[in-house]
């Protein structure tokens, strides 16, 4: 059981009505993240909301209010960035009458090592440093920035869209299901513009892999929740 599971489905139904954005661009909101993705809705009530909890976790609660039928998708797109989410008639009523809906957190084994290295490069990228510059100031190869970047990125303390441009991870994605069952990166890297190199390959697809292997289980949830809205 989460504490405060009522207070943190409002927050995300509330900035859900009021935002109109995409799934992975309302976590970044409420992460409080400094991609220039929601840089611009910074200002906006909500941003940071869910600030102690990681990216996985927030796409977590937000994939289960959607199959929970509180939230739906209102325009489709290739990339889930660009699919628009808005409250369903459910969902308005759980925001209006403070229903509690429980929620679920799904425990992820951490596969990769994160250490001091990949936290002072981490601390670095949030004070608004590029990779070049944090390579530069901490004396170490791109190559090496990156690792640490696909450690952080699949262990959830970092999303891919913080330092990977949109259009890049649109193709890179784009790229995959052409692909799904690639092996290598090779494969992937091949059908590609030359300008999108490995290492962001790398972190975009660690990113996406964790937020797919991190839905949900949830079994006749949806069926509960309208019977407690009748």
């Amino acid at each position: 059981m989460i504490k405060d599971s009522g207070e943190i489905v409002w927050i995300i139904l509330n900035t859900v009505k009021n935002l109109k954005v995409g799934k992975y661009k309302l976590t970044e909101f409420l992460k409080g993240s400094k991609s220039k993705h929601v840089a611009n809705l910074s200002s906006q009530q909500g941003y940071g909301g869910l600030l102690w909890y990681d990216i996985a976790t927030i796409i977590v609660f937000t994939e289960q209010l959607e199959q929970m039928g509180l939230i739906t998708r209102i325009r489709h797109a290739i990339d889930d960035y660009y699919s628009i989410l808005k409250l369903t008639d459910a969902g308005e009523k759980v925001l209006k009458e403070k229903i509690k809906i429980q929620l679920q957190i799904i425990n992820q084994e951490k596969r990769i090592r994160v250490g001091d290295s990949e936290k002072a490069t981490f601390d670095l990228l949030k004070a608004g440093k590029t990779i070049d510059e944090i390579a530069k100031s901490r004396d170490l190869a791109i190559s090496t920035i990156y690792d640490h970047l696909h450690r952080l990125v699949a262990n959830s303390y970092l999303s891919s869209s913080e330092f990977v441009p949109q259009e890049v991870i649109s193709r890179i994605l784009e790229a995959k299901r052409k692909l799904p069952n690639a092996k290598k990166l090779k494969e992937i890297k091949e059908i590609l513009p030359e300008d999108i190199d490995y290492n962001q390959i790398r972190c975009v697809l660690a990113d996406k892999t964790n937020l797919i292997e991190s839905k949900p289980r949830i079994v006749e949830e949806k069926g509960i929740i309208e019977e407690s809205l009748k």
